[in-house]
């Protein structure tokens, strides 16, 4: 699913905004939540970012997320020689068949096996046992090597022995195209040394008389953590990106729509599963992993059945975590970075800026046997879909009003005046103003609906558009039965009867 990210709106966008930034010579401080960065997806939008440019020097790191999670590695185990004698190879043995018995004495059965293809560390250790299992005089254990400095690396994959810094401004004045030098911090083990890097490059490039454009450019991709908070240098040429509001409801709702559902619908079905689909996005907002699974899981039902099927997908209550609602100041999510307040909630991936507002990722809050904030994610979801097609359908019947008025009866001027707003309808005041045919409610239209040549299919038709669009206008959501109904309603034509 990964190759399906970056072609979402909310991730393009932002891997255009970083690549803009790189390309204008800025060097790039990229940071993100934890749990992407474990689970391998930042490395995967770092591979997409890296993609679009030129000239990209990754350097490595010291040791890989995967490593420091397994621990120090173990030695695979030796073979034991047998408990029979060693018998090593003298000069006698050239005289033999090769071919058939080595070199080796045939008539004895000696165990020590000399394959050592699937032993990685046999012939060093063959090396320092003698035959008879007596250990090699004058032969001590190597001390392990001192892990390289990012400097050292840098300068080995730029191909230099000196300062890689200075070997970087060399080169950019000299013409050549400037590299885009990136650095997993997540990868290194001190904090201070790329931050330093970066600010001792900033510096350097400055001191050159570089022009903005030519200046060799960093990308630090990082955690909340893994740098100190007095990483950039130079602010003009240095930019600071986190990975918040990224993702949008057209993100949720588009990755459902490619992930579709197997099997046919017909028209009421599939709209019916669009609400479901709204529901899904609302409820799970960023947590698109979350969303697919929920989708899934729930069938569509009402709020019981979705309170299950999401304490079923749900990973297991944070650790230290009362369950609360994410705080939802809006100046917080539209901030261009999560503030104070929810830094160490951002960095845990426990809340994300979505659709405007704080959205929880992993909402266990919802799972309270009377939630009212599921009732309102729900409803909004609801209105979102359904609203505008109601719109629709009442402008449709509108349309309809002359040609269905029982004209031997009433004129369309009587109509309007009994379907006017229940506000204006008992009205003394006489200069109040008939309402135009476009304007008239629903309300107003079924009011008067008797003044209308209407089929009992038609008259069903509206008096559901009406119950459904008083319900969702008092922040309450339709069950599963009203939403068949309306979804069948929706889907049929007026002129059908």
């Amino acid at each position: 699913m990964d190759e399906d990210l970056a072609r979402l709106p909310g991730p393009r966008r932002h891997l255009d905004v970083l690549e803009t930034d790189l390309r204008a010579g800025r060097s790039c401080v990229w940071y993100f939540p934890d749990p992407l960065v474990e689970s391998g997806r930042a490395d995967f939008f770092v591979r997409e970012l890296t993609h679009r440019l030129e000239a990209v020097l990754p350097v490595p790191g010291v040791a890989s997320l995967a490593d420091r999670r397994a621990g120090p590695a173990s030695l695979p185990a030796q073979r034991t020689p047998a408990t029979e004698s060693y018998a090593p190879r003298t000069d006698t043995d050239h005289g033999r068949d090769t071919d058939t018995d080595h070199g080796w004495d045939t008539d004895t059965d000696h165990e020590w096996d000399t394959d050592l293809s699937d032993d990685p560390y046999g012939s060093l250790l063959n090396q320092l046992v003698a035959p008879g299992g007596t250990t090699r005089t004058g032969v001590a254990p190597a001390a392990p090597a001192p892990a390289a400095t990012l400097e050292e690396r840098l300068a080995k994959e730029l191909g230099v022995t000196g300062d890689p810094v200075e070997a970087l401004a060399e080169q950019a004045s000299a013409g050549q195209a400037p590299p885009v030098v990136v650095v997993r911090c997540w990868d290194e083990t001190s904090p201070e040394e790329a931050a330093r890097l970066l600010r001792v490059a900033q510096a350097t490039f400055h001191e050159a008389g570089l022009p903005g454009r030519a200046w060799p450019r960093f990308l630090l991709t990082a955690r909340a953590g893994d740098l100190p908070r007095a990483t950039l240098g130079s602010q003009g040429h240095a930019a600071v990106h986190w990975w918040w509001r990224v993702w949008t409801r057209l993100d949720t709702e588009v990755l459902m729509a490619w992930h579709s559902r197997s099997g046919t619908a017909d028209a009421a079905g599939t709209l019916l599963h669009r609400v479901t689909d709204a529901v899904v996005a609302e409820v799970c907002g960023p947590d698109i992993d979350r969303a697919l699974a929920l989708r899934d899981a729930w069938d569509g039902d009402g709020l019981g059945t979705l309170r299950h099927a999401l304490g079923r997908v749900l990973p297991g209550h944070p650790v230290g975590s009362a369950g609360a609602a994410p705080p939802g100041r809006l100046s917080t999510a539209h901030a261009s970075a999560p503030g104070a307040e929810i830094h160490d909630a951002w960095a845990r991936g426990a809340v994300d800026s979505w659709d405007g507002r704080i959205h929880s990722a992993h909402s266990h809050f919802l799972l309270d046997s009377s939630p009212q904030e599921l009732r309102v994610l729900v409803c909004h979801a609801q209105n979102r879909v359904l609203l505008p097609l109601i719109e629709e359908a009442r402008a449709a019947l509108i349309r309809l009003v002359p040609g269905m008025l029982r004209t031997q009866h009433f004129t369309l001027r009587d109509f309007r005046e009994k379907a006017r707003s229940p506000h204006w309808r008992n009205a003394e005041d006489a200069t109040v103003p008939v309402p135009e045919l476009e304007e008239l409610e629903l309300g107003g239209l079924s009011h008067a609906a008797y003044m209308l040549a209407l089929t009992t299919a038609q008259r069903h038709r509206l008096r559901t558009l009406h119950t459904a669009r008083n319900t969702l206008s008092h922040r309450t959501p339709l069950d599963h039965a009203e939403l068949v109904a309306l979804t069948e309603v929706l889907t049929t034509d007026w002129a059908a009867g």
